[in-house]
């Protein structure tokens, strides 16, 4: 089947662009809520997160034979309207109701659209990933442009979404016209270059025994364990990193969203660098690397006391950490190559996780402040590190995806 990769990288940008807004706003979100550092976590990451798996885990699974485009096209339409009521959200529990429901919707068009990636040519897994990396990088740099705009006009946060929305229902029409309507493809590949072992599932096995088949694959939980903590250097530092900016370093809110675009320009230039950089180097060898350089850019983001230092630090982060997830999860991808659904499915297993991660990460900058909370980031850097020195880790016979 094919797409236009243009249409499948906008889903993308958008996915990040509408997730970012509570993110880059989080002291407007705290202040018209009355939440601290921790209730934020929890209502705004922790709660959403959940429900959103719960929500979205059943309808992957559902969803893994019926036509893509239509699939798309239906997921953005109600994202949109789940935006429409986090634009109108009275309190931090509605709120935090429709980011679950914006969650699951956003997340089951955001898998559909990488699966159509990756189904369309399975031995480039990780290229097409890096693109759509690369799209989801340039939706999180307009989050904070989205952000000062309203605040700029006068508005807030909400008006931001209320935006958002009525751009997703716009890319929901296109999608349905631009995205074939057709059976999803179910054609495998050579193994990634990321594992030697990939490629062992059947391509014409039911759902429930590729599911079966798929958790017992020791490599697959290894690539998806590791992929899900890439949210720390993703959302997580974007909210603290506002929130230093602005309490720490004395920005204005709009200021200190606008100083978010730095991680986001940074994401965009290290995504875009990472399908050039495998044709020279191998995964092993760009995942380790970018792992220190993600290090020692943290910890001068969380040593530094000068705004324009600060900016720098976060580009440089956005950058390095930018090839972590769509390396391991173009792994995760090769193990069961005939049906990406299930592996989509699979990954929604660990947010727990993902729930845990930013509220343990939350009640240690209500305790102990933003600068241990910024450093206890650490933990994606040294894991993708930790995978890709692991010699039954991720394996490459060839530098070019």
């Amino acid at each position: 089947m094919r797409t236009s990769i243009g249409v499948l990288a906008l889903i993308g940008a958008y996915g990040e662009l509408w997730s970012g807004i509570a993110v880059v706003a989080a002291p407007g979100v705290e202040e018209s809520h009355a939440l601290g550092h921790d209730g934020y976590a929890l209502w705004i990451f922790a709660l959403p997160l959940l429900l959103a798996a719960l929500l979205e885990t059943p309808i992957t699974l559902l969803a893994d034979r019926l036509p893509l485009g239509r699939v798309i096209a239906a997921s953005l339409g109600a994202l949109a309207l789940s935006l429409a009521l986090c634009a109108t959200a009275s309190s931090a529990l509605w709120l935090s109701l429709a980011l679950a429901l914006a969650g699951a919707t956003s997340g089951v068009a955001c898998a559909a659209a990488q699966v159509a990636l990756v189904s369309a040519d399975p031995t480039r897994a990780a290229s097409a990933l890096s693109r759509w990396t690369a799209g989801q990088a340039a939706g999180d740099s307009l989050a904070p442009l989205f952000v000062s705009a309203a605040i700029w006009l006068g508005g807030d946060h909400r008006d931001a979404l209320a935006a958002i929305a009525a751009l997703v229902a716009l890319q929901a029409l296109i999608a349905l016209r631009a995205v074939p309507a057709g059976p999803r493809s179910t054609a495998s590949g050579a193994p990634d270059t990321l594992d030697a072992g990939a490629g062992d599932e059947e391509p014409g096995l039911s759902l429930g025994a590729a599911l079966r088949l798929a958790a017992g694959n020791a490599r697959l939980w290894l690539h998806l364990g590791a992929a899900s903590v890439c949210g720390l250097l993703d959302e997580v530092v974007v909210a603290l990193a506002a929130l230093r900016l602005h309490h720490d370093l004395g920005c204005s809110e709009a200021l200190a969203a606008a100083g978010m675009a730095g991680i986001s320009v940074g994401g965009i230039a290290g995504a875009l660098a990472t399908e050039r950089l495998l044709a020279r180097w191998t995964p092993r060898a760009l995942l380790a690397a970018s792992g220190v350089i993600s290090l020692l850019a943290l910890g001068a983001f969380i040593a530094t006391s000068s705004t324009l230092a600060a900016c720098a630090a976060l580009c440089v982060l956005g950058a390095a950490a930018a090839p972590h997830h769509p390396l391991l999860m173009a792994a995760a991808y090769q193990q069961v190559p005939s049906r990406p659904g299930v592996v989509s499915a699979l990954s929604n297993a660990l947010v727990p996780l993902d729930v845990m991660l930013p509220l343990a990460i939350g009640l240690i900058a209500a305790r102990f402040g933003l600068a241990s909370a910024l450093a206890a980031l650490a933990l994606q850097p040294l894991i993708v590190l930790a995978t890709a020195l692991h010699r039954s880790g991720l394996r490459s016979a060839q530098k070019v995806l």
